[in-house]
């Protein structure tokens, strides 16, 4: 093991000192660090012997002897990252419980609160550059996989205002694509939009299906109209189509499964006096949305728009004509 693994190591077993209440014993250090008895004794005499003043033994019942830090003691080694304060507001934006959100905003504000002042204007520009360039999207919460690494570049990319190129298989072949990278939407698969200056016009790519991926030297200005959340929000899934004001009523036996399912991010839900559940949501995509109500089956009533109910109708016609 390298000095520097050592190094990380020891502060990551002080972490583990400081987050504990009942305490460590050897033998928890040997189960976390995966080395002999030997190994962490070693360790926790290094710990020790850096912090002295800093230990106190904790009462148990059993005959191990367990230690912990006086609390406080790591405050100034822990940091937090822009990724950090990102993810959380990911996460904050995937929950439809209201209250969770809440909860969820009450801790970024916490955690927040510990950064050093700073560091507080900087770390808020980041934050907004990080959510707006990665731009995730959540719909139905189907997952697909995405290379890391092609990922990662988009990533870069998006956040550098650098234009990319990739190769892409469309029906009339392979094409080299220019595009200024505006960010991501999960649907049913991982998609990029992006401006693209040859068509003169927004276009989506799916990931999967980038090859090639380069970044390049071209810097580009990102449309000061666009907001990502906003585009999303006027379809469903991944189609983007005049928004429909949309009621659906769905029966009480799959209730359960209603409350706690993601339709849209403009969705608003409701139990009624006979138990059925009501959702609304203002979306474009119309043959996605016919999609997504045919899982549901005989559980699901179209209330309105009637074209919506049109449509469905020319849509299960369609469907029984395939058999």
């Amino acid at each position: 093991m390298s000095r520097l693994n050592k190094a990380e190591d020891i502060i990551e077993l002080a972490m583990m000192f400081q987050n504990s209440f009942s305490g460590l014993c050897i033998a928890d250090i040997q189960k976390h660090f995966e080395c002999s008895r030997r190994s962490a004794e070693r360790m926790k005499t290094v710990l020790f012997g850096l912090f002295p003043d800093k230990i106190e033994e904790v009462p148990t019942s059993d005959k191990k002897k367990h230690w912990r830090f006086v609390k406080g003691t790591m405050n100034s080694l822990i940091s937090f990252s822009v990724d950090d304060f990102a993810n959380l507001e990911y996460l904050k934006g995937l929950s439809n419980d209201e209250n969770k959100k809440k909860q969820l905003e009450e801790l970024i504000l916490k955690i927040k609160a510990l950064t050093p002042q700073k560091n507080a204007r900087a770390l808020e520009t980041d934050i907004d550059a990080v959510i707006e360039s990665e731009g995730f999207a959540v719909r139905q919460y189907s997952r697909v996989k995405a290379d890391p690494k092609i990922m990662e570049f988009l990533r870069y990319a998006m956040l550098s205002f650098k234009k990319i190129t990739f190769d892409y298989l469309t029906d009339k072949g392979n094409r080299k694509i220019t595009l200024n990278p505006y960010g991501v939407i999960i649907s049913d698969k991982y998609y990029l939009v992006g401006y693209n200056e040859y068509v003169n016009d927004l276009r989506l790519y799916k990931v999967d299906k980038i090859k090639n991926l380069e970044i390049t030297q071209d810097y580009f200005d990102k449309d000061d109209d666009f907001y990502l959340q906003e585009y999303c929000n006027k379809s469903f899934s991944i189609y983007q189509e005049e928004p429909l004001n949309i009621t659906l009523v769905f029966d009480k036996s799959v209730a359960e499964d209603v409350l706690n399912y993601h339709f849209h991010p403009t969705q608003k839900l409701k139990t009624l006096d006979n138990g059925n559940i009501e959702v609304k949501f203002t979306s474009g995509g119309t043959y996605a949305i016919c999609q997504e109500l045919f899982k549901w089956g005989t559980n699901v009533k179209i209330k309105k728009p009637s074209r919506l109910k049109t449509y469905y109708k020319q849509y299960l016609s369609d469907v029984l004509n395939n058999l």
